[in-house]
């Protein structure tokens, strides 16, 4: 498992092509005063965006349903994740986990629960990130990707999960966040 996680992981590396600029699709920076309790007025970036949902799979046999895609901004090119995005139109976040495990997958599950929320970078962002777990799931579909997605899926046994999270093999928040509140809730 080990060989074919770090050859994926190679695989979906992304490489930076250019210097960073300003801009914005997903995130717009905005500023805010706070009165902190001791009468003070501060200012405070902060960004905002769309609400997200992350969702951990499961098949029926325990495995954890994972993805590996370009990550351009951390160091690494690529991470081991979990299904995860951001809403579209006016969708709760139990519609958009469920979209993004479809789209990004092709599995659909039995079974789908609330696992809570929690905040990516509380001193920049607002919104929450909501987490599901999606119970027995199977691939049903070809995966629905974006032009510019790269999304490899990999079925992985929740031992492997475990060691992963526990050697700091699951770099991305979000997925190590929902990972624990799936182990918490004996989901894998």
């Amino acid at each position: 498992m080990r060989k074919i996680i770090d050859e994926l992981l190679t695989k979906c590396k992304a490489v930076p092509f250019s210097e960073p600029t300003e801009g914005g699709h997903f995130y717009k920076v905005m500023t805010q005063q706070f009165k902190l309790p001791s009468g003070e007025v501060i200012t405070r970036e902060f960004l905002k965006k769309k609400p997200a949902a992350v969702v951990v799979p499961i098949t029926a046999d325990g495995n954890v349903v994972c993805v590996i895609q370009p990550i351009s901004l951390s160091a690494e090119g690529s991470l081991i994740e979990v299904p995860a995005g951001y809403a579209e139109d006016n969708e709760n976040s139990a519609q958009t986990a469920m979209r993004e495990l479809v789209e990004e997958t092709g599995y659909v599950p039995v079974e789908v629960k609330y696992l809570g929320k929690h905040y990516q970078d509380p001193g920049s962002i607002k919104e929450p990130v909501n987490v599901f777990v999606a119970l027995s799931c199977a691939r049903k579909h070809e995966q629905k990707l974006d032009k510019d997605e790269f999304i490899t899926t990999l079925e992985i046994p929740k031992d492997e999960i475990k060691r992963l999270m526990d050697e700091g093999e699951i770099k991305d928040a979000n997925t190590f966040i929902a990972l624990a509140k799936a182990r918490l809730a004996n989901c894998i």
